[in-house]
């Protein structure tokens, strides 16, 4: 590693020079830090530091738990006990240092401090933002840049731009199959000239096809794919030229065909030599769209029977689109109906010297109000997050940052099609704004809440448990001991030298008076209450160590807010020990989530209340600890609402982010850090109480979901 050259800035630009192992910002200084986590079985991690279980609460609250332990379950140790009890009186007398109680989690003290590949505001710098595009633009009803035209006095065709004529001009839309370009014979020209004859025969001297129509010029043909969609909305009719009737799923398979035949008011089909006729979309589905359309990868990895449930779902699904473009639906299906738009396309080929690493997105854009200008250099993420932005009233990428990906090997991609937990992307309300995406593809969201995530240690929690004069007095007699034991010591010495005094007084011996030494005979009241005071201290300290765990258990009303991380897995009665030290009764301080995370398991016809099943922790303890595609086990608990989760990641999670609520819990996205790009990698996402996010600091811009 160069050591002359940063490895990361924080918020305020400083440089930071490090290793290459996981980072965390301090939630205290805002320094990036190694991470150190605590594991129940600590391994040499390459990218963090392990270390056993470590628990902050005092050393009294330690010891008398000890020292209850040792006399509750003997064992060779008992010996120490004498030791260890000495050593608990002086922590209990020496003063320990409360905790401080906040309203709200630690912060997140870092931002994102790069530039902006692309930007919602126009008010905002981008390093795309030369190209002068207004994303906000209403984009619908252009016309053809180019149309290829046929003059009767001299029977030649020629390509014209002149706008006055390509405004007034009727024309064909041509789409065609690509296999037959590579037929044989030199298949374009075979095509223009079956196109041209076509076109005359169905009384048109207009026609639109993209071999004649589309430049090769970058900047040209970015604006000729910009209105793509307008080319077959202005069409008189789309005409679909095919070599034979065999052809149907060559061209249904095709990336463009979709929308071409969507988009369009009316079809007509050529199959060879065969006459022109038309086709209704209906008709199109069952010949086009009943053949699946596999690439090469899922015929060699997918089994015979995965692949007929793939091709009943595809037909399902474009079922489906076909019924909403012939039908209409409401806002919210429209949403549905655009994100299985964007899955039919992306099954299908485009052309491989096609030079759009997004061609798909801009054949998917035809489809929503507003469109983005095609760039050669930009990924399909970056197209997408533009496309989304330009059309924010649906906050299709607002609502995707807060979903759980099916596909865990896409955890960090943005774009989700299916959510983990079963919910739609309408389900989700998002509380925070996409306002830009990176040069690596992730979302920058504005108005997050966010907390850090410790793991270091389990800290000395501020809490407060529901009052009682019972536990007060507890907490109070071992301190009342050591008065007594103050008071008791002076009025045992003074009774001893009353009763050591010698007393000269007069005495009758032999019926005469002389003098003699006189005793004190029996204990002096003063020693006896020594004595007293003395016997009652030692009795409550031996038993101080159950008074003041007495003294300090019961339920939890009040704790400050605090999200601790384990890597392992350890029970809800272990995370109360760690947090509060243990207790006497049967006041539950930690419960498992009903439904927070995967591993979650609710009790159903066992219990009249909605909490969290123990089996959860069995079924998370007997899990293997690592999996290669899920990742680690690891524990979160939450102090504001008491409840533990499980969940499997890569990596530690150190921030947690408020990103949406759905189904009356809010959506939480736990991300490590990446701090070379001062960008958050998505590990995780849990349904966590949502009134825990008002325990949240905001922060500033956060970048989420890059390329991995």
């Amino acid at each position: 590693m160069d050591t002359n050259t940063p490895q990361c800035y924080n918020s305020q630009l400083k440089p930071s020079y490090h290793g290459n192992g996981q980072r965390y910002t301090s939630p205290t200084n805002g320094k990036c830090k190694r991470l150190i986590v605590q594991s129940v079985n600590p391994t040499s991690a390459d990218t963090w530091e392990e270390r056993n279980l470590r628990s902050k609460i005092p050393l009294s609250t330690k010891l008398a738990a000890w020292l209850i332990n040792t006399i509750i379950n003997p064992s060779r140790n008992v010996f120490l006990w004498l030791f260890v009890w000495p050593l608990y009186m002086f922590a209990l007398l020496m003063p320990s240092r409360n905790p401080a109680f906040s309203h709200y989690y630690k912060p997140y003290l870092m931002r994102f401090v790069g530039q902006l590949w692309a930007a919602r505001s126009q008010r905002e710098y981008s390093l795309r933002s030369e190209t002068g595009e207004d994303v906000r633009c209403r984009t619908h009803a252009l016309f053809p840049r180019f149309l290829i035209v046929y003059d009767t006095r001299t029977r030649t065709w020629t390509r014209t731009d002149d706008e006055a004529v390509i405004k007034q001009k009727p024309y064909i839309a041509i789409t065609y199959c690509y296999s037959d370009m590579m037929q044989p014979g030199n298949g374009a020209k075979v095509l223009i000239r079956r196109s041209r004859a076509a076109t005359l025969g169905q009384e048109f001297d207009a026609y639109w096809l993209d071999l004649e129509c589309l430049l090769e010029d970058p900047a040209e043909k970015a604006q000729d794919l910009y209105r793509m969609s307008d080319v077959y909305r202005r069409a008189s009719f789309t005409l679909i030229m095919l070599s034979d009737e065999r052809g149907w799923a060559a061209w249904g398979g095709r990336l463009w065909t979709l929308p071409e035949a969507l988009l369009s008011h009316e079809l007509r089909y050529k199959a060879g030599e065969n006459a022109v006729t038309p086709i209704k979309l209906f008709q199109l589905a069952a010949l086009a769209y009943s053949h699946a359309y596999h690439n090469e990868e899922s015929q060699i990895t997918n089994s015979l029977d995965a692949l007929e449930k793939d091709r009943d779902l595809q037909l399902k699904e474009e079922s489906q689109m076909i019924n909403f473009f012939a039908l209409g639906k409401d806002p919210l299906e429209r949403l549905d109906r655009n994100l299985q738009l964007k899955e039919a396309i992306w099954r299908r080929f485009s052309s491989p010297t096609d030079r759009y690493r997004a061609e798909k997105v801009y054949a998917l854009m035809g489809f929503f109000e507003h469109r983005i200008l095609p760039d050669a250099a930009e990924t399909e993420l970056q197209a997408l997050a533009r496309l989304f932005m330009a059309n924010d009233n649906d906050r299709i990428a607002d609502r995707m940052i807060s979903m759980f990906p099916r596909d865990k090997k896409a955890m960090n991609q943005w774009y989700t099609k299916e959510d983990e937990y079963g919910a739609k992307l309408w389900d989700i309300e998002p509380a925070v704004q996409v306002i830009g995406v990176t040069s690596n593809g992730a979302l920058v969201l504005d108005g997050c809440r966010a907390a850090a995530i410790r793991w270091k240690s389990f800290p000395h929690v501020a809490f407060a448990t529901r009052r009682s004069i019972r536990r007060l007095l507890a907490l109070a007699w071992p301190y009342l001991a050591w008065f007594l034991i103050v008071l008791g010591i002076p009025f045992l010495i003074s009774g001893n030298q009353e009763k050591n005094n010698t007393n000269v007084g007069l005495c009758v011996v032999n019926g005469t008076y002389t003098l003699c030494d006189t005793h004190n005979t029996g204990e002096p009241p003063l020693a006896a209450a020594g004595i007293a005071m003395l016997v009652i201290a030692i009795v409550l300290l031996l038993f101080a160590p159950f008074l003041t765990t007495y003294g300090h258990s019961g339920q939890v009303v009040l704790a400050r807010p605090w999200l601790i991380g384990v890597r392992g897995v350890i029970s809800a009665q272990q995370a109360s020990k760690y947090l509060y030290g243990i207790q006497f009764g049967d006041s539950r301080r930690t419960f498992y989530t009903p439904s927070g995370s995967l591993l979650a398991k609710p009790t159903k016809n066992d219990s009249k209340f909605r909490e969290g099943h123990v089996s959860q922790y069995e079924a998370a303890l007997a899990a293997p600890p690592f999996d290669p595609i899920e990742g680690h086990m690891f524990t979160l608990v939450d102090t504001v609402s008491g409840t533990i989760y499980y969940f499997r990641a890569h990596r530690p999670p150190t921030v947690c982010l408020f990103t949406g609520t759905e189904g009356g819990q809010g959506r939480f996205v736990l991300c490590s850090g990446k701090c070379s790009s001062s960008e958050l990698v998505r590990e995780t996402v849990l349904r966590m109480p949502s009134y825990i996010s008002t325990h949240m600091n905001a922060c500033d811009w956060v970048a989420l979901c890059g390329e991995a």
